[in-house]
């Protein structure tokens, strides 16, 4: 796999990791609300995580780690 694929292919996953995490916050407080459960809980994480903001700061924030751990990967010594 070329090294360029690998590193969009880690944002990738950075991001549908969060976006995981935000679900299971979103469902977990859904079924505490008293009109709460499932499907609420979905509609209201999906109107949440399909903002274009919302998805801009999930990736900028995966570009920005990624790139910081290859920065600091090449400041190592011995290499």
């Amino acid at each position: 796999m070329p090294p360029l694929l690998h590193k969009v292919l880690d944002v990738a996953i950075a991001a549908a990791l969060t976006a995981a995490v935000v679900f299971v916050i979103v469902a977990v407080n859904s079924f505490l609300m008293t009109r709460g459960g499932a499907w609420p809980g979905f509609r209201l994480w999906y109107a949440f995580i399909s903002r274009p903001d919302i998805l801009g700061t999930m990736l900028l924030t995966a570009l920005v780690t990624i790139a910081y751990v290859m920065w600091q990967q090449g400041r190592r010594p011995g290499r």
